[in-house]
């Protein structure tokens, strides 16, 4: 207004100058209220890519931990299962010799059968690691079909074990079928190994259409706990 008051030569084009210089002031302020916005949309996009990179990042890292921590489950399981069958089996057949050997031999060879078996469990959890690997699809990770056969490998270590397996498997995912094999695996293994000679074991497993109940007895003594004070 004061521009206009002062630079208008003619009186009666004070009005147009100070409409014209308001529209210029106008523009620039909403030009450069318009640029702050947008630099601030910017930096807020910029912020908000760097932490949804980081989540991913975090949220990797988590998922190698845990996949790590699954392999390292899954390798115990295998090595001390098939390894404490493996001794027994050795020490029975080293036993039989002498006296049987015809059981020395059977013993023997089903030492070669659970080492195989444990090589093919192994390259099965480790195929994830390789592409290449064509064992874990050639064999698939085992479930409630195979406890039958796990339990026939513990009779066979003199471990008594009886199974009764109810329900539909075929409803029950893979994933929990590994689940519950690995459960009843360590269960007996460590019935293998805690208890005496002469021990029986049950193993029951029920499938019902939302949820596997699993159960496994053995009638060796109860240990005993020290008391911790």
């Amino acid at each position: 207004l004061l521009a206009a008051a002062r630079w208008a030569a003619p009186a009666d084009r004070f009005l147009s100058s100070a409409a014209f210089l308001t529209a210029v002031v106008v523009a620039v302020a909403v030009i450069g209220v318009n640029t702050r916005f947008r630099h601030a949309h910017t930096a807020s996009l910029e912020e908000r890519a760097v932490r949804l990179e980081r989540e991913r990042d975090q949220r990797a890292r988590l998922a190698v931990a845990e996949e790590r921590g699954r392999i390292a489950r899954e390798m115990h399981d295998i090595v001390t299962h098939n390894l404490s069958v493996m001794v027994a089996l050795a020490d029975a057949a080293v036993f039989a010799q002498r006296y049987s050997p015809e059981r020395a031999e059977v013993a023997m060879r089903q030492i070669s059968g659970t080492g195989r078996q444990a090589l093919t469990d192994m390259r099965r959890s480790l195929g994830v690691l390789r592409a290449d690997e064509p064992d874990a699809s050639r064999h698939p990770a085992p479930g409630l079909a195979q406890l039958e056969p796990l339990a026939a490998q513990m009779r066979a270590t003199g471990l008594s074990v009886r199974l009764d397996l109810e329900g539909d498997v075929t409803v029950v995912p893979v994933a929990a079928q590994l689940t519950v094999y690995r459960l009843v695996q360590e269960a007996l293994t460590n019935t293998f190994k805690h208890t005496p000679a002469g021990t029986r074991a049950a193993v029951r497993v029920r499938c019902g259409g939302e949820a596997v109940a699993v159960e496994v007895v053995d009638d060796g003594p109860v240990a005993r706990i020290p008391d911790p004070s």
